[in-house]
């Protein structure tokens, strides 16, 4: 009999309890994780997009100095900029907005908005 004793294995796992626990460990900290990655998220579109901005509004015055100081047409702005090589491409926001270019009231600036982040 104690021959047979020997020979019998005892078999090695989790038990049920010890998965409900680590799987309730990694719930608690997805659960406090995840709202703080949701605003780093945002955070970074956010700024992604004004730096697009300021890449359109430097090409803008770059423009302007090189064409007897004078902006192009609004509603063909980023295109022009492509064309005449001021921009590789129209940037994209990372929120899917679009970018508009408008004159400023006294007409002596031009002014780059988003319509998600403005």
């Amino acid at each position: 009999m104690k021959g047979m004793l020997k020979h019998v294995k005892r078999e090695k796992g989790f038990t049920l309890i010890e998965m409900l626990i680590v799987i309730a460990i990694i719930g608690i900290f997805l659960a406090l994780a995840l709202p703080d990655y949701k605003g780093t998220v945002a955070k970074a579109q956010d700024r992604g997009c004004k730096v697009n901005q300021r890449l359109i509004s430097t090409a803008l015055e770059s423009y302007y100095i090189d064409n007897g100081n004078q902006y192009p047409d609004e509603t063909t702005a980023l295109t022009t900029l492509v064309e005449r090589h001021y921009l590789q491409s129209i940037p994209k926001c990372p929120s899917n907005g679009t970018y508009t270019v408008k004159k400023s009231t006294d007409g002596s600036t031009m002014e780059v908005s988003c319509s998600v982040h403005n």
